[in-house]
């Protein structure tokens, strides 16, 4: 996050922190998540700003914050996870279901299964019905379109030189294949990309990861290793 100005010391040792930050910003960003991060990336382009942006998680230097099959590691623990828990639910017999929330820089980026698909372009469409102006898939798609750099490269859909990287699956398996085919004959299309605003539709999930020296990393908001 390029013109971003910051303490070292995370939110949750502030009692003990020492550091101090000195002089004006012209904005204060609370909470590095991926929103957070996306928007104190933005605001710092523009050289004339000075940008806080403050973080009560820890920093991101911990190997499985990168390796993409950290995730397994870092939704459950406590150093990386919030666990939170949602309240008891009547319809689940009672249970409160974990609510994996990313505790560092980067957010739920940094912690999340690094699927990149979007909503349904219906439900856009029935939120603006419902009286939220701007918020119908028309709306939105431009913004989408911009944060993004899209490995099959700028269309209707998709667009290129955004922040946000997104890649095709590394992996494929025959029983996958044979899925797809299967879904094609019941007649359901199988095609990438799987976000587009097909109501059904059978596809492999893009990933939030960038190829690095042939191996894949994880593509976070935020990361001290780019």
């Amino acid at each position: 996050m390029p013109g971003t100005s910051g303490t070292t010391c995370p939110g949750w040792k502030l009692g003990r922190c020492r550091d101090r930050l000195e002089g004006d910003f012209d904005y204060i960003v609370v909470g590095a998540g991926t929103a957070g991060c996306i928007m104190a990336n933005r605001l710092s382009a523009d050289p004339k700003n000075r940008v806080l942006i403050l973080e009560a998680g820890g920093n991101d230097n911990w190997i499985w914050f990168h390796i993409p099959v950290g995730y397994l590691f870092a939704i459950g623990n406590p150093r990386s996870d919030w666990m939170f828990k949602t309240e008891a639910e009547p319809g689940l017999n009672g249970r409160a279901l974990a609510y994996p929330r990313g505790k560092v820089i980067g957010g739920s980026s940094a912690i999340n299964a690094m699927i990149s698909m979007r909503g349904q372009a219906a439900d856009y469409d029935h939120w603006r019905q419902l009286g939220l102006t701007g918020w119908g898939y028309d709306d939105v798609l431009p913004l989408f379109r911009r944060l993004e750099d899209h490995f099959l490269g700028a269309s209707e859909h998709h667009g290129t030189g955004g922040g946000w990287r997104i890649e095709a699956p590394r992996l494929s398996w025959d029983i996958l294949d044979a899925v797809g085919d299967a879904a094609e004959e019941m007649g359901i299309r199988n095609a990438l990309p799987i976000s587009t605003p097909a109501t059904m539709k059978a596809s492999a999930i893009s990933t939030s990861t960038r190829s690095a020296a042939g191996a894949g990393r994880r593509r976070a908001a935020f990361s001290s290793r780019r």
